[in-house]
């Protein structure tokens, strides 16, 4: 349900990047439709597109917040729809027609294209009533989305001549007599398990890898990655995942074998045969590799490579980029969050969540003398939280840093912290 209100927020709130929308509402509000009104809601580039379609009511309550608080807390609703500035998605907007808007390329999720349908468009006294469906496509397939079907409703009405939002509820219907749905949820949690399993196996990867720097061999049992090391200097464990450090997790087997000082194996496969899931398998090497039969054995043997573009994007950080400048200059964390103008909060896999894992993600940035991150790498974390925190730092944007009056090149370390909470 946390992935669901992720989703939710992100239509609401226009947490997409509106920077290649294709259709443009006309800047007259009195002129505008619901719709018009509704797609610049949420696809909008002023800075003051979603406020000015709220009732009077909404923005008195947060401009008392505001004042409340110092002047300090940013509008409730800009500071979300800040993070659609920075973004690289395509987007086509429609004012009319059976599709609102369609994104390919959203940034977050592993989906090839999302686009949402107007399922209907009336006015019910006064009040236009928008419901929208989205529809998710990955590979060229439309996916089931957790699985549900998930709608949106948008009640707008006129307030001093603009379309105002005046409520937003979303309904998720779940068909529990239909095979069909039936099959699709077995399969959506089929796929789910074999991500999480990949995913776990890097993070195995990675624990071994800072065992065997720290004791000078390798764990050749997954409760010892388990378990904090030996000595006082590291009171955590390398494995944060104490499921797979049992050796079960969400229908997997893990073990490690062919273990020595120098030589590791760490495969994963199903607990059940019949369900057509994929092992896999990995060594010291850090090559993760899959096989279609299920069998550990069988992918230590002539297991495929698993092409993995975001773990590529960790293990190598992203492409550089030409500076201008020969002078880098290395400052603290606290000098760089100083130079801090714009932050984006990396959003929480939903994967992770799901697994309870948490914790601290340290990249190392180069920041060019636009104040642009150009290269991150990742020095630290669990492989399941890192590509969302390299997603997101990789938007922030900072304040030249100053040398001797020249704007300079600078080095630094960020953290991003992973907290789960309860509400």
């Amino acid at each position: 349900m946390r992935f669901l209100l992720t989703v939710t927020l992100a239509l609401v709130f226009a947490v997409v990047s509106p920077l290649e929308a294709q259709s443009t509402p006309s800047s007259n509000s009195a002129a505008q439709t619901a719709r018009q009104a509704l797609i610049e809601i949420l696809f909008g580039e002023a800075p003051d597109h979603v406020e000015k379609h709220l009732p009077d009511l909404t923005m008195r309550t947060l401009d008392k917040i505001k004042r409340e608080n110092s002047g300090n807390a940013p509008g409730i609703f800009s500071a979300l729809a800040a993070r659609s500035k920075a973004g690289k998605e395509k987007i086509e907007t429609f004012d009319t027609g059976p599709k609102l808007f369609t994104i390919e390329g959203f940034g977050g999720l592993s989906y090839e294209k999302i686009y949402a349908t107007v399922e209907r468009d009336e006015m019910v006294g006064d009040e236009d009533r928008i419901e929208l469906a989205l529809h998710l496509v990955n590979q060229g397939k439309e996916e089931a989305l957790l699985p549900m079907i998930l709608h949106f409703l948008f009640s707008m009405k006129v307030e001093s001549g603009i379309w105002r939002l005046n409520e937003v509820s979303a309904t998720a219907r779940l068909p529990l007599a239909d095979q069909n749905f039936l099959t699709e949820v077995e399969k959506y949690q089929l796929k789910q398990n074999e991500q999480l399993a990949q995913w776990s196996v890097r993070a195995v990867v990675s624990a071994e890898k800072s065992y065997q720097a720290a004791q000078g061999a390798y764990a050749c049992a997954l409760s010892d990655l388990g378990s904090a090391a030996k000595g006082a200097s590291r009171p955590h464990p390398y494995l944060y995942d104490s499921q797979v450090a049992g050796g079960k997790k969400n229908g997997y087997r893990f073990a490690i074998s062919g273990c020595d000082t120098g030589h590791y194996r760490i495969v994963a496969e199903p607990e059940a045969p019949d369900t057509g899931q994929r092992a896999f398998c990995s060594d010291e090497a850090g090559t993760l590799r899959t096989s279609a039969d299920g069998k550990g054995s069988t992918c230590l043997t002539g297991g495929e490579e698993v092409e993995d573009k975001v773990w590529e994007q960790i293990s190598s950080g992203t492409a550089h980029i030409d500076s201008k400048s020969d002078v880098r200059v290395r400052i603290s964390q606290g000098v760089a969050t100083g130079l801090l103008i714009t932050k984006v909060q990396p959003v929480y896999p939903p994967e992770a969540r799901q697994a309870r894992i948490q914790g601290t993600v340290l990249l190392k940035a180069l920041i060019n003398q636009a104040g642009d991150v150009t290269t991150l790498d990742l020095v630290s974390g669990h492989p399941m939280l890192a590509p969302a925190a390299i997603e997101a730092v990789k938007q922030w944007k900072y304040k030249p840093f100053l040398l001797d009056g020249k704007a300079a090149d600078v080095e630094t370390e960020i953290t991003v912290n992973f907290a789960l909470s309860e509400h």
